[in-house]
């Protein structure tokens, strides 16, 4: 099996299990010797939480960086800041890149 590259904060991901794109919003530390884990937010604002290294290489593909810059805090303010709008731009840049590899994910939420 294959391990992916690992993903960072403002990295576009499809989750193909929901057709859906979605945005890595922070990464944190496992162990020693473990790969990061990662956070995701759907395009429609749900926060998916924690996938470990081993099951982002599972479930999540790739597309590329949008170029989002993000401090995690507290989900309080990962929903407000979705609410306001933060994360739009990068969810644009997101589509697009997922549309390049496959057209279904330019209108998915």
């Amino acid at each position: 099996m294959t391990t992916s590259p690992d993903l960072t904060v403002g990295e576009a991901v499809l989750y193909p299990r929901e057709q859906a794109v979605g945005l890595i919003y922070a990464v944190y530390e496992r162990g020693r010797g473990e790969r990061p884990g990662v956070q995701l937010l759907l395009s429609d604002g749900r926060d998916l939480s924690g996938f470990s290294a081993e099951e982002a290489d599972q479930f999540l593909r790739t597309v590329g960086h949008t170029g989002l810059e993000y401090e995690f805090r507290n989900v309080g303010q990962l929903h407000a800041d979705y609410q306001r709008g933060v994360f739009a731009p990068a969810f644009a840049t997101a589509r697009l890149l997922a549309g390049f590899r496959e057209i279904k994910y330019l209108n998915a939420r």
